[in-house]
């Protein structure tokens, strides 16, 4: 599927959703960068061109290997987390994407 200005893949696991695509995006983006692992950053590669959907490689062995360390990573430090602290990041995250779908809304 592609977005409005028919230049950047919507990501299927968004539903159309262009602001939860730039986010899923440039989150997986600084996955692939940051990984040493070539199947993935082909992977990532494969979906960020389009080439590939996110619902389709996130099963793969070569993604796993790819992200497993960074969630592992994450689930340590949210359990460490205060209810309080997980509330405030949700809605820090919620803000960001409605802040990003306002300004895709004053792109058109």
């Amino acid at each position: 599927m592609v977005n409005r200005d028919e230049q950047e893949p919507t990501l299927d696991i968004a539903h159309g959703d262009p602001a939860l695509t730039r986010h899923l995006r440039r989150s997986l983006e600084i996955l692939r960068d940051r990984s040493d692992n070539d199947d993935f950053r082909r992977l990532a590669d494969d979906v960020l061109t389009g080439r590939a959907s996110l619902r389709d490689v996130y099963t793969t062995p070569a993604f796993a290997a790819g992200i497993n360390h960074g969630v592992q990573q994450f689930a340590r430090r949210f359990e460490e987390l205060t209810p309080e602290e997980r509330a405030e990041l949700t809605e820090q995250g919620r803000q960001a994407l409605q802040a990003e779908r306002e300004r895709l809304a004053q792109e058109d």
